[in-house]
């Protein structure tokens, strides 16, 4: 693999070139490329909202006296919970984090299995098997990622409703549209 020189990407361009006549393989590939375009961007935004929620936990976290001025009443056990809530919250935030990298990143070399001089629409099968288990198993990392980041906004809006008494309607409705 070169980084530099005028004939980098000689041998892709080659591949590609013999994909504009065999139609169907190149709608397939077409296809899967959208397919990891969409999961690159959705895991793109709950990457951010990861960075954002992650941001508010750990400024909670830095300061214990923060977890105190929230709580009317702070006595060592409630404090004691909430640190423990919020530390497990990180650490849930953290894996969705990761896994949202494992989406956005670019693991493959393009159109590796295709043979230099692909002549019919047999030669990108192993290719678009490939992608096909790439897309299933990035569009699983993205499900579980999805899923701890809701558990982690919902555990917010509980601890925030347990420290104020203001919000238990919030998670009631969260938690009924999520049933739903």
């Amino acid at each position: 693999m070169s980084l530099f020189g005028r004939n980098r990407g000689a041998v892709l361009l080659g591949k590609v070139e013999s994909l504009q006549s065999l139609r169907k393989s190149r709608e397939a590939l077409a296809q899967f490329y959208v397919f990891l375009g969409v999961l690159d961007s959705k895991a793109t935004g709950l990457l951010t909202v990861d960075a954002v929620l992650a941001a508010v936990l750990l400024a909670f976290l830095s300061s214990p006296e923060a977890i105190c001025r929230l709580l009317h009443e702070p006595k060592p056990a409630r404090v004691a919970a909430i640190q423990m809530v919020l530390e497990c919250q990180v650490w849930l935030i953290g894996t969705s984090a990761f896994l949202c990298l494992l989406v956005v990143s670019v693991s493959w070399k393009m159109l590796d299995k295709v043979p230099s001089s692909p002549t019919h629409e047999h030669d990108f099968s192993e290719e678009l098997r490939r992608l096909a288990n790439i897309v299933d198993d990035r569009t699983r990392y993205y499900w579980v990622a999805w899923a701890l980041t809701l558990c982690v906004f919902l555990l917010m809006l509980a601890w925030w409703s347990w420290c104020y008494f203001v919000g238990a309607a919030a998670v009631a409705i969260v938690w009924w549209r999520v049933r739903g």
